[in-house]
């Protein structure tokens, strides 16, 4: 009796870890977004291209030159930061093996967003209003008790973290579906991103922003 008791205390504390350390994965891994505003997509959760759930916008594609690696204008035909001459860059990229389609260019893995408040604040903020109907009303009181400065521009400092615990708590409340609770995870995902939105083009007129996927 007392093995059978141990096994059961076993499992529930492996299923615990488990839970944990999926949670983790779920909330703090992603791809990572940069320019006038910094954070990470939510792992499992938040597509790259979350921005366009926001605002009606098309992104652009972002190129780099080979051989060196730094950003590529569409308008130019070689890195004039780095070579004298397209043939200078041909010939670093040929002996970088990066020249076998004869193009000096490659696609990253990102894209890019260009926002200005002229053409998307009010969609925005349209969007965000709806948004907040539909997530826990106790984590929008967390959003509303953040100190507007530029801390929010960038998510590393924690600024958002206050929603995190009750995110937790909703996911270890066997109330919901497991359907509902991924539902309020992108709703909060999403409505971070566009609380950072909102305020660089409240304070700053434009927003700029690159997306790892």
């Amino acid at each position: 009796m007392g093995v059978v008791l141990y096994l059961r205390c076993k499992i529930e504390f492996m299923n615990n870890i488990i839970t944990h350390n999926i949670r983790n994965i779920l909330y703090k891994m992603g791809r990572y977004y940069d320019g006038d505003i910094k954070g990470k997509f939510w792992f499992g959760i938040q597509d790259s291209d979350d921005i366009e759930n926001l605002v009606n916008i098309t992104p652009n594609i972002e190129y780099a030159w080979k051989a060196c690696n730094c950003c590529a204008e569409v308008d130019e035909d070689y890195c004039r930061q780095c070579y004298e001459t397209k043939e200078e860059h041909i010939e670093a990229a040929v002996e970088a093996e990066e020249y076998d389609d004869e193009c000096l260019r490659y696609e990253e893995n990102s894209q890019g967003y260009c926002l200005d408040k002229i053409t998307h604040y009010e969609e925005l903020i349209t969007n965000m209003e709806n948004l907040k109907k539909e997530i826990p009303e106790e984590i929008i009181k967390e959003f509303e008790k953040i100190e507007q400065n530029d801390k929010i521009l960038d998510a590393f400092t924690g600024v958002f973290e206050q929603t995190h615990p009750i995110i937790n708590k909703i996911n270890d409340d066997f109330v919901y579906s497991e359907s509902i609770k991924k539902g309020f995870a992108i709703l909060v995902a999403r409505y971070t991103l566009g609380y950072q939105i909102e305020y660089c083009l409240r304070t700053t007129d434009y927003c700029n922003v690159i997306c790892e996927y």
